[in-house]
C-alpha cells in the first residue's frame, strides 16, 4: 500500500455498521462473564472451604454463571443501546433488562433440573 492509500483508510470516517455492534455486544458479554463468574468463583470459593461444594462442582456451577451473565450482559446491553445513548436512562434498561434475562435463565436451567431428576 502506497502511503497515499494509508492517509486515505486513515482519514475515512468511521461508520457503524452491524460489526461494530456486535463486536459491542461480545464485549459486554465478555466483561458480564468475567465479572459473573469472579463473583461466582469467591462464592463458590467459599463453600468448597466450609465442604459444602466439591471442587469439580465449584468449576461448573462457576462456568454456568459466567455463560448465564455473559447473555444476560449482552441482552443487557442490547435493549439499552435500542432505547437510549447513554446516560442513567440506559443504565437502568440494561439492569432491568440484564436482570430479567438472568432470572429466565435460572428459571430455564432450575426446570430443566427438576425434569432431570
Amino acid at each position: 500500500m502506497s502511503d497515499h492509500g494509508l492517509v486515505q483508510a486513515q482519514v475515512q470516517p468511521a461508520t457503524r455498521t452491524g460489526g461494530a455492534d456486535c463486536a459491542t455486544l461480545v464485549r459486554l458479554a465478555t466483561l458480564g462473564a468475567v465479572v459473573g463468574g469472579s463473583v461466582a468463583a469467591a462464592s463458590n470459593l467459599q463453600r468448597v472451604e466450609s465442604g459444602d461444594l466439591t471442587t469439580t462442582a465449584a468449576v461448573s456451577e462457576t462456568g454456568k454463571t459466567a455463560i448465564a451473565a455473559a447473555v444476560a450482559t449482552a441482552i443487557g446491553g442490547a435493549a439499552a443501546s435500542s432505547v437510549a445513548e447513554q446516560g442513567l436512562m440506559r443504565l437502568g434498561i440494561m439492569f432491568a433488562a440484564g436482570t430479567l434475562a438472568l432470572y429466565g435463565l435460572q428459571r430455564w436451567a432450575e426446570a430443566r433440573g427438576d425434569a432431570h431428576e
